[in-house]
């Protein structure tokens, strides 16, 4: 049998195509420690994030929040604007939306030993028997020894389970999840979800959610709960998941 080739385009199903660059990930990594500085203050900088990500100018914090802002000013993903800041541009504002978690998730991938990483991917497919183009933004995509790797990123309020049809919400996504590995890669991708929405309570030491969970479970996804004590969690989280993964036939 020949060996199986290890490029990332050569491992999506025969009617997809990476279009275009995806995400830098040089800038990525020059802004890692920002970057995992939202996901273990999370709760903290949101309010930062949602004006930031959403043009509106931001207030005038304090303490460890305003020393993030000024950090997020040298790196230009904000601005200052007399007391307070706004985002610098739209991709700053992209940033702030969500695409930080993609950028965090594709550094995990990264970390984690993976190959090919990419984020903020476009990809080209057609649905088989019809010439009309389709486009997809998938939010990390990477191989792991022979296997694809595809992360879907929701960064959703820690709550979201507790509100109106928050569950409704990411099952929607689950299943856009399912639909990549589907299409884009026959069923033989890890597919791993991963959001900010808090899953798991510990103090009941039970999901909150044990539906949605069985619901992962029989669509074949990885969910990485949220633990925002340290991104380095997270980050060996998925390297579990890469580690128990079993290889595709």
């Amino acid at each position: 049998m020949p060996a199986r080739s290890t490029a990332l385009s050569d491992r999506l199903a025969g009617l997809v195509e990476l279009h275009g660059p995806g995400g830098s990930l040089d800038k990525a990594r020059g802004r890692a420690a920002l970057t995992r500085a939202i996901y273990e203050n999370f709760e903290a900088l949101r309010p930062i994030l949602i004006a930031g990500g959403s043009g509106k100018p931001i207030g005038s914090p304090s303490g460890a929040v305003r020393a993030w802002c000024e950090e997020a000013v040298d790196h230009h993903v904000l601005r200052r604007k007399g007391q307070g800041y706004r985002a610098a541009g739209n991709g700053a504002r992209t940033y702030l939306a969500g695409a930080w978690l993609e950028e965090l998730m594709a550094l995990a991938l990264l970390a984690c030993g993976c190959r090919n990483v990419r984020f903020a991917q476009q990809v080209r497919w057609r649905a088989p028997g019809q010439e009309e183009e389709h486009f997809n933004e998938v939010d990390a995509i990477a191989l792991h020894d022979e296997r694809l790797v595809i992360v879907s990123c929701k960064a959703t309020a820690t709550d979201l389970l507790e509100r109106s049809h928050g569950e409704e919400r990411l099952f929607h996504a689950m299943l856009e999840l399912s639909y990549w590995n589907a299409h884009f890669a026959a069923r033989e991708a890890l597919p791993v979800f991963v959001t900010t929405t808090d899953f798991f309570d510990e103090e009941a030491g039970v999901f909150r959610s044990p539906k949605l969970m069985e619901r992962a479970r029989v669509l074949g996804l990885t969910v990485l709960t949220a633990d925002f004590s340290l991104s380095e969690r997270l980050f060996a989280r998925l390297r579990r998941a890469l580690g128990d993964a079993a290889p595709p036939d």
